[in-house]
Formats: structure tokens, C-alpha cells, sequence
């Protein structure tokens, strides 16, 4: 049977949902994404690419550690020592607010890219997916987390598209100018007048658009009111795990219609202190076959991809369970990136 490796390097590997910016050991520790870490799990540019991966969306969102957790944070046993002298994120005690957050969590990302050209390439348009494929490099997708950081005003949302944003999650929790959150059920659930103003401005500037944290109500609005295919980056089948931040059977079933895509999250832990993988147990990687194949019987095969929730290294060990579990090898071609792929060809700038 063709091994993980052998896949990666013959298909093109995607995760929906690969790089948590907003996690303490970038915004405390700052650690160089360009160097390798082989203490931890989780990834970085170099294991990234031992990993066989081909595109990778990063997430940062509006998120700030007191003094209090930057201290508890030193303690973790997930911790991994950062730069040496890392540069502080904000020089003062002023109050921030989110569009701050999330340019100066941005801008750390930004400045890992700017610094490893011969590693990833930054997409900003569709052609840069083949360009980064024929470079040898690393494709990397900048998003944001939730989406009150632009409020009300489409300039400023205009003006991280022209930074390179190229994602945002419209929600996280309750309701925000113009979504509702999975956990919001009294509202009704429908957008604002404003909400799908919004969606029309993300459409206009190439950006992909995730109802991963929305309620289903909205999640409907959405994809309807949306020129472009819409996804769900890292969610699972409501029917096999009862969670509001799961998706419905009519939800996947609007998405796919529309040509948007659905990506599973693997429920598969990270090792104790997140120590690198030396595999993965066995009845957490056949729950995940499970609510993949259960995406692909409600969707298509064509609508179903992966969003790793920032466990990219859990990939491999998901090729090779897919294989084994009888999916052909251009169905797991499909799954594990061709379908994406697809997607963001319509949806990014030409």
C-alpha cells in the first residue's frame, strides 16, 4: 500500500486550519516559525514541510495575556523556550483594542514569513498556490479570528485584504455587529442588515469566508447571501457529536450545494505536553474515518476536506487510516486537499 510519505509527495496536502497565531508561544515567547522545534508537536515551517504539507491556513485573532498568565504560562509543560530577547508585542499598559490585537498578532506572523523566503510563500492570489508548488515552498494563507476587529467599517477591512488577508472566521461566541455565535440560540439567528453589507465587501476582496463558529440560522444566511462558495474550516457532523459548534445534516448539506466545503477537525489528542507524535491511538483515528465518511455520504465527495485545528501533525497518520479504510487513492487525494485546492481557485484573486 502507498505509505503517507509517498502520498504527500505525489498529492498536494491541505489543512483548513493549521497555525494558531494567537497562541502564547508566539505572543509571549515569540518563537521563530522559521526554526525547528523538535520538542513539540505542534508545527512550524520545517516540520510543516517534512509533514508533506502543501497549504496551510494561519489564524490569529483579537486575544491579549495579562501579567497573570504570562506568569502561569512559563509553568506549562507545553512550554518551549522563544527568542532569546523577544521584541514586546505592546510598550505600555494602555488599553487595546482589537484592530491593534490583531495587526500586531499579524505582524509577528508576517515577520517569520518576510524572514524565510526560501521556505513558505504567502498567498496572496491563485496563482500563488501553483507558483509555491513549483517553488518547493510552503503555502501558507494569513486569517483572522472572529470579526468584531473590523466593526463596522469596510475600509479597514479592505485594508487587511491588501495585507494579505485571505480568511476570517465570522464568529466565536454571542453576537457581534452582524453574526450570531454558535452559543447564541434566542436571537434568531439571521444577519444584520450590516452582516451582509460585510459579506459582500469579503467577497469583493478575495476573501474566504468561515461560518465554523456561527449558529445554524446564520450559518443558512450566510451561504445564501454569499457570491462566493462559503466553508465550515473545522467542524464535525452534529449527528454523530451533539455540540452546537457542530455542524447540522442541512447545514452541510446548503454548503455543499453552493460548492463550499466542510473541514473535518480529527478528534485526535495531542501527546501529554505536546510532545512530537509517535502515533496516534487507534480508536480516536477510526472516529475520525468515521465522520469523514459520514461528511462524504451527506455532502459529495467533492465538499469534504480537513481542518486540523492547529494539529497539522496528526495529517500523515489520517492519509494512511483513510487508505487503509478502503478510500481510493483519488478520493483521499480530494479529502486531503484537492478539494480545497479547488475552492480557493474560485474564491482568492486571479
Amino acid at each position: 500500500m502507498t505509505t503517507a510519505a509517498e502520498f504527500h509527495h505525489t498529492h498536494p496536502i491541505c489543512d483548513l486550519l493549521g497555525l494558531n497565531l494567537t497562541h502564547p508561544r508566539f505572543l509571549l515567547d515569540h518563537l521563530d516559525l522559521g526554526q525547528r522545534q523538535d520538542t513539540s508537536c505542534r508545527g512550524d515551517f520545517v516540520k510543516l514541510k517534512e509533514w508533506g504539507i502543501a497549504v496551510l491556513m494561519c489564524k490569529g485573532g483579537p486575544a491579549q495575556y495579562d501579567g497573570n498568565f504570562a506568569y502561569l504560562w512559563k509553568s506549562q509543560p507545553e512550554r518551549r523556550e522563544g527568542r532569546p530577547n523577544p521584541e514586546e508585542m505592546f510598550l505600555s499598559g494602555a488599553i487595546k483594542n482589537t484592530t491593534q490585537l490583531v495587526l500586531a498578532v499579524l505582524d509577528r506572523f508576517l515577520g517569520d514569513v518576510e524572514a524565510h523566503p526560501d521556505k513558505v510563500l504567502l498567498v496572496r492570489r491563485a496563482g500563488d498556490l501553483d507558483r509555491a508548488r513549483a517553488e518547493g515552498k510552503l503555502a501558507l494563507l494569513m486569517g483572522a479570528n472572529r470579526s468584531d476587529w473590523f466593526g463596522d467599517s469596510p475600509g479597514v477591512l479592505r485594508m487587511f485584504a491588501r495585507l494579505g488577508l485571505r480568511m476570517i472566521t465570522l464568529g466565536q461566541s454571542g453576537r457581534e455587529l452582524g453574526y450570531d455565535g454558535s452559543d447564541e440560540v434566542r436571537s434568531g439567528g439571521r444577519m444584520t442588515a450590516l452582516g451582509v453589507r460585510l459579506i459582500a465587501e469579503m467577497n469583493q476582496a478575495g476573501i474566504l469566508i468561515d461560518l465554523a463558529h456561527t449558529n445554524e440560522i446564520c450559518a443558512f444566511d450566510i451561504i445564501e447571501n454569499s457570491a462566493s462558495p462559503v466553508i465550515d474550516s473545522h467542524s464535525n457532523p452534529r449527528a454523530l457529536e451533539e455540540s452546537l459548534r457542530n455542524t447540522t445534516d442541512a447545514v452541510m448539506k446548503a454548503l455543499a450545494a453552493r460548492g463550499g466545503m466542510l473541514g473535518i477537525m480529527p478528534p485526535i489528542g495531542r501527546p501529554p505536553g505536546e510532545r512530537p507524535y509517535e502515533g496516534v491511538p487507534a480508536d480516536q483515528l477510526n472516529k475520525t474515518i468515521t465522520y469523514i465518511r459520514y461528511a462524504v455520504e451527506m455532502m459529495g465527495i467533492e465538499a469534504v476536506g480537513i481542518g486540523t485545528h492547529f494539529n497539522s501533525a496528526v495529517l500523515p497518520y489520517l492519509t494512511e487510516g483513510l487508505l487503509k479504510a478502503g478510500f481510493s487513492e483519488a478520493d483521499t487525494a480530494r479529502i486531503m486537499g484537492g478539494n480545497y485546492l479547488r475552492l480557493l481557485r474560485q474564491v482568492l484573486p486571479e
